[in-house]
Order: structure tokens, then C-alpha cells, then sequence
């Protein structure tokens, strides 16, 4: 059984941006005192005060559009691409992102550098808002990644490049903390190949003392999900600080998604020389895990492979007081 860590990764323009903020010629990147890697992000939109939509090209700048702490604001049929850290980052506004395309976010090539998230919601932050019926594709390290507040995730199309040998993808995140609904989405193609011991998830959640001295995340709903060619379907990482099962409950619900993988491409995720795919893998306590459909060669246990592949992967001792029932596996 697996017991390795996730494959986590995890201001200001003068102008006043109108509804359509169209960016013909280069954007102007704007530093934001938003730093990553000791870095000042730049931002080609910083705290608009009107909707973005239309094309955004934030080639050259870090971020394409920033939210600060306190504003509010909405993305809505907008294409976003080019920067080379964030999409859309909200750093503890209410922000809503919905009906956009977000593509091309990291750097050019896409390589291993641990950025290039294409929706972030900010780690240590209070961001608030949701994140609906989106395109996201082309993301170095994650399609959508909420590391802090509370957010509704719902009928997104997340694209992922794997099976890759650079990085680690995840197609959605939720950590540290944070809480959300997963509701609806179609998550693809976030597999890694690499020699880097990790393998990536379709949807992470991942929390807990072992990463970063954290909070858990607790009561996240995984509902309804069409999750395919992912290296694990939902990847439940609650982890206390000795590297094993929270004593107190975690309560993830994962429930009625579907789940599927057709090859088996990770090398190394198992962390003893085997690679490591599932289905679904449980670290937490008192999660549920129910009415999924699960299937493909990708997740078939083989006696003697190299890889560790499991349908559902929910055993103690690092899932304790697992509810798993009327799940459908071949």
C-alpha cells in the first residue's frame, strides 16, 4: 500500500480595466507585492474594478489577473494565457471565474519548475468565491489550485498533459485548510512518468500537519467528477505529523464519480521503486467513499507488477474509519 506524499505543489495597474480588456499589443507587467520564490510578481490586471473578459495575453508578466486582499471581482468569458506563474490568482478577495478558457500558463516550453497554475486561490489567504464551467488546459504544475478559503468548483474541463516525464500535474487541488465542493468536473490526462517519486492526481486534496505544519481539510465533497488518464482518479492526503492517519475526522465525500485509467505509465510514485496508481487512495479519517465507478487496466492490481495499482486504495493503517460501499469495480 502506498503511504508517499501527494504530488503537491502545492498590485497595483493605474488603469481602470472596462468590461472587455482586450490586450492587443504586450501587457504591461505591473509588480503586484505578491511574492512567490522571492520574486515580486508582476501582473498584466491587477484588482479590476469591472469584469474581465475577452483576451488577456499576459506574456512576459507573471500573473495575467490578480485579486488582492479585500477586493471582489469577476472573471466571465475571458481567454487568459501567457503568464508564466498564475492564470487568475485570488489572494483573499471574493472572486468568481467562470466560462473562461485559461491556457498556456507556465513557462515555454512547460518543464519542471514547481509553478504555472492556471486558477489559484492563495495560500494563507481568506479567498472566498467560485470557480465554474471553465476550459483550463496547457498548466505547467495545476489546472485549478485552492490553498486557502472556500470555494464551489463545479463544471470545469480540466486538460492535463501526461502521461509527462517533467512534472507531476494535478488537475484540481484543494489544501492546506481550504474547503470546497468538487462538483461536475471533467479532469483528464494529469499522469507523470518521471523518476521523481510522486505520481499526480486527477483531484488532490492535500493537508495536514506532514505538509507545511498545516490545518486538515476537512468535509470536502468530491461529487459527480468524470476523472480519466489520471495517475490516481481522487487522491485524499490528509496527513498528520508522523506521516500517518489524522486522529480527528476528516470526513471527504467522495461520492458517484467516474473513474477511469487505460495505461499504466507511473514508475516511481510508490516510492520503493514501483509506480503507484489508483483509483482512489485514502489518507484521513472517517472518509466516505461511495457509488463510484472505477475501471481500466490503469487501476487492475497485478501480482508481480512494478507498478502498485489498486481500484480503491483505503486500507489501515493510513485510512482509518473508511466508509466504502457500493462502489463498482470490475
Amino acid at each position: 500500500m502506498k503511504k508517499v506524499l501527494a504530488a503537491a505543489g502545492a498590485a497595483a495597474c493605474a488603469v481602470l480595466y472596462a468590461a472587455s480588456y482586450a490586450s492587443a499589443a504586450p501587457a504591461q507587467c505591473t509588480p503586484t507585492g505578491y511574492e512567490k520564490d522571492g520574486i515580486n510578481l508582476t501582473a498584466a490586471v491587477i484588482n479590476p474594478a469591472s469584469t474581465i473578459t475577452g483576451p488577456v495575453d499576459a506574456t512576459g508578466c507573471n500573473i495575467a489577473v490578480y485579486y488582492g486582499p479585500g477586493t471582489t471581482g469577476t472573471v466571465s468569458a475571458a481567454d487568459i494565457h501567457g503568464a508564466n506563474y498564475f492564470g487568475v490568482v485570488n489572494n483573499g478577495g471574493n472572486v468568481t471565474v467562470t466560462r473562461s478558457s485559461i491556457h498556456d500558463i507556465g513557462e515555454s516550453p512547460l518543464n519542471g519548475s514547481q509553478h504555472g497554475n492556471a486558477v489559484y486561490w492563495a495560500f494563507g489567504s481568506s479567498a472566498t468565491g467560485s470557480i465554474t464551467r471553465n476550459t483550463i488546459s496547457k498548466y505547467q504544475k495545476g489546472g485549478i489550485v485552492v490553498n486557502s478559503g472556500s470555494v464551489l468548483i463545479s463544471g470545469n474541463t480540466v486538460t492535463g498533459e501526461g502521461p509527462v516525464t517533467y512534472i507531476a500535474q494535478n488537475g484540481i487541488q484543494v489544501g492546506y485548510g481550504a474547503a470546497a465542493q468538487v462538483l461536475a468536473n471533467r479532469v483528464t490526462g494529469n499522469a507523470y512518468a518521471g523518476t521523481g517519486k510522486a505520481s499526480s492526481g486527477g483531484i488532490l486534496v492535500v493537508a495536514g500537519p506532514w505538509y507545511f505544519d498545516t490545518p486538515y481539510s476537512t468535509n470536502v465533497s468530491v461529487v459527480g467528477n468524470t476523472l480519466l488518464g489520471n495517475d490516481v482518479g481522487v487522491y485524499l492526503s490528509n496527513v498528520a505529523a508522523d506521516g500517518g492517519a489524522p486522529e480527528t475526522k476528516t470526513s471527504a465525500y467522495v461520492v458517484g464519480n467516474t473513474i477511469r485509467n487505460d495505461a499504466v505509465t507511473n514508475i516511481t510514485g510508490n516510492g520503493d521503486g514501483r509506480g503507484y496508481q489508483a483509483g482512489i487512495s485514502d489518507t484521513g479519517n472517517g472518509d466516505w467513499i461511495a457509488l463510484n465507478a472505477i475501471s481500466g487496466i490503469g487501476y487492475r492490481p497485478a501480482a508481480g507488477d512494478s507498478t502498485f495499482l489498486r481500484f480503491i486504495d483505503a486500507d489501515p493503517p493510513y485510512a482509518v474509519n473508511a466508509h466504502v460501499i457500493h462502489n463498482l469495480t470490475p
